[in-house]
């Protein structure tokens, strides 16, 4: 099971233990099967969630499903664990209704979430938390810029999108007071040109979603650790290719986000690097729980 988790497709595992590929898929189904359900286990296990939660959708394919399906997760960013997940045809608004729905059930409410700028999550979001807070990622937010201006392939707009990107800067974070001060130089500057106009006025009503993180310190203002989860899934999905039905491929998603929850991270840098050497399921677990083992 762990090898199948890790990335080894049926035919790969037929090989290295000498069985039949529909003897290795029965195996595996079996074992998978055999795991709690993860939103389960953190509604049994864990409640020191952090306020804020960066969610993002991941296709992968499914056999005779033309346009795959998607898995819908999250990670807490200060804890780096996974609470929940739902596998679903789209990203559309039903599907991550019931994902945030999930939070009831395990009695966790963010304050913060960071996301893409994809409305289904947002209106969801806000739908499920009313008091929530909704973060655009900045680089999703500026890509969009880029490619309304045509940047990359056209020079017209390049210095006015540069102008936008020492505002919009996930590295700097401007106060208050610079921020405005700065989109005023840009009105200034811009205020003559239409499309100029066009998109600052997308920054303006973007305003309290670009800002939102004033609200908890240290929060982030990109999505950049739910990318790197998916850089991860990504690299084992290649591998296997494609499932061969939905119900397979959520008791994998189930089995790879617990094993991901129980592995110990190694290579955090910076505000985490003293999350090395322990696994983030260690840091929202109930006081005085042990934890089972799985893997």
């Amino acid at each position: 099971m762990i090898d199948h988790l890790d990335g080894l497709s049926f035919r790969k595992l037929a090989v290295k233990y000498g069985i039949s590929k529909s003897h290795a898929w029965n195996i595996c189904h079996t074992e998978l099967d055999k795991l709690p359900d993860n939103n389960q286990f953190t509604h049994k296990y864990c409640d020191r969630f952090s306020s804020v939660l960066v969610v993002d959708g991941k296709y992968f394919p499914v056999k005779d499903k033309k346009y795959g399906y998607a898995l819908l997760w999250g990670v807490d960013y200060f804890k780096h664990d996974i609470p929940v997940f739902t596998v679903a045809p789209t990203e559309n608004y039903q599907s991550w209704a019931r994902y945030f729905s999930y939070f009831r059930i395990i009695n966790q409410y963010p304050q913060l979430v960071v996301c893409d700028d994809n409305v289904n999550i947002k209106m969801a979001a806000r739908a499920r938390f009313p008091e929530v807070r909704i973060q655009t990622c900045y680089n999703h937010f500026k890509e969009n810029m880029r490619r309304s201006l045509k940047v990359r392939s056209e020079h017209t707009y390049k210095p006015f999108m540069r102008r936008i990107e020492t505002i919009i800067d996930s590295s700097h974070k401007l106060s208050e007071t610079n921020y405005n001060d700065w989109l005023h130089c840009l009105w200034r500057d811009y205020h003559h040109d239409p499309i100029c106009l066009e998109v600052m006025a997308t920054i303006q009503r973007y305003t309290s979603e670009l800002r939102a993180y004033e609200g908890t310190r240290g929060s982030p203002t990109t999505t950049n650790i739910i990318e790197g989860f998916n850089s991860h899934l990504e690299a084992r999905l290649q591998a296997l290719r494609s499932f061969q039905s939905v119900k397979h491929a959520r008791l994998w998603m189930n089995g790879y986000i617990l094993k991901r929850r129980y592995t110990k991270w190694t290579d955090c840098t910076g505000k985490f690097k003293k999350l090395n050497g322990t696994r983030g399921v260690d840091h929202t677990k109930k006081h005085g729980i042990v934890l089972p083992t799985f893997f």
